[in-house]
């Protein structure tokens, strides 16, 4: 074959494997809108060499699956384990809500039992100061040194004897007679029972006595008062003592005889003084006061009239040293 004819058929074969390029380019192009890759990488071919898009087809149908197998599905176990656990969940709630009722319950006795503590201890401290004060003012207390006449220092002592009245009182030599005793003179010469009324501090109260010792009156009835004001009067010194001195022991004299016609005696009578002694006698009975009935001791046995001895005293009224013997061994058959 010359060279024309190979340039000739070279061109004709080059033309024809140009025409099947060009044919399979187009044909290619001609399907490629209708390509897609499946989900699973893979393509999808129709019988006829198409390629198709069945990607959204594919996932309809797992979905429809799916749908039919979930409807499908025993779910009750999964229901029973949400039940349970609200049920433990409102077991746990309850039992979280009784614990917190039975805290504050315990919390409410706790400051109950504190608030009682704390008003007993209150009522303790109170209840010593008060206590403390009390017996500071009315008992008793230890002297630091024996008082036995009316002086201008007066001690308060635990034994401490006072003897309230008036001269017969004053000039009753205390320490003589009681040396062994813790005594206290407050006895005021020309005394009526209205002064010591007025003066119940000073002649009584201030020496917290342990005992107290009343010879009042002869002189309100050289004054003239009533028997009934003086008895009253009488009565009303022993009723102010018991109230602010109550641990105090009181002991009232009866009122001594005289010896009528001395000029010292004045208007005084044996039978007004026998008769407010006896109205005396009877309210120390009922009050439970012990009454010295020392009218009768003091009495001369030899007169046929009630007449205070001649030999206990010089004025017919005040005693000498024998008619103070004769009071002091009857007054202390009572205080020693």
């Amino acid at each position: 074959m010359n060279n024309d004819n190979r340039n000739i058929n070279g061109n004709t074969n080059n033309r024809r494997r140009s025409n099947r390029y060009s044919n399979q380019k187009n044909y290619r192009n001609s399907n490629y809108r209708n390509y897609t890759r499946s989900s699973d990488g893979y393509d999808n071919r129709n019988k006829n060499g198409y390629y198709h898009n069945y990607s959204t087809s594919k996932q309809q149908s797992l979905q429809s699956d799916e749908m039919k197998f979930s409807d499908e599905l025993d779910t009750s176990f999964v229901d029973g384990k949400r039940k349970k656990k609200e049920k433990i969940v409102h077991e746990l709630n309850q039992s979280y809500e009784k614990e917190q009722a039975q805290e504050k319950k315990v919390l409410k006795k706790k400051l109950r039992l504190g608030r009682v503590v704390i008003a007993l201890f209150v009522f303790a401290v109170l209840f010593m100061s008060v206590g403390v004060g009390v017996s500071y003012f009315f008992l008793p207390k230890d002297v630091e040194e024996k008082v036995v006449t009316k002086v201008e220092k007066r001690v308060v002592m635990d034994e401490n004897i006072v003897f309230l009245g008036d001269s017969i009182t004053d000039f009753y030599d205390l320490e003589k007679y009681y040396p062994d005793l813790k005594v206290v003179n407050s006895g005021v010469d020309g005394n009526l029972t209205e002064d010591i009324l007025e003066d119940m501090e000073e002649r009584v109260y201030q020496y917290n006595p342990s005992k107290v010792i009343l010879l009042i009156g002869t002189n309100d009835i050289q004054q003239g008062f009533d028997s009934e004001e003086i008895i009253s009067n009488i009565e009303k010194i022993l009723e102010n003592i018991k109230e602010n001195r109550p641990y105090a022991t009181l002991y009232l004299q009866s009122i001594y005889p005289v010896v009528e016609g001395e000029d010292m005696v004045g208007i005084r009578t044996n039978q007004l003084i026998y008769e407010i002694n006896q109205s005396l006698e009877s309210y120390c009975e009922k009050q439970d006061i012990t009454y010295i009935d020392l009218y009768p001791l003091l009495l001369d046995p030899e007169s046929s009239e009630d007449m205070l001895e001649d030999g206990y005293t010089e004025d017919g009224l005040h005693l000498n040293d024998s008619g103070y013997g004769v009071v002091t061994n009857e007054i202390s058959k009572y205080i020693k």
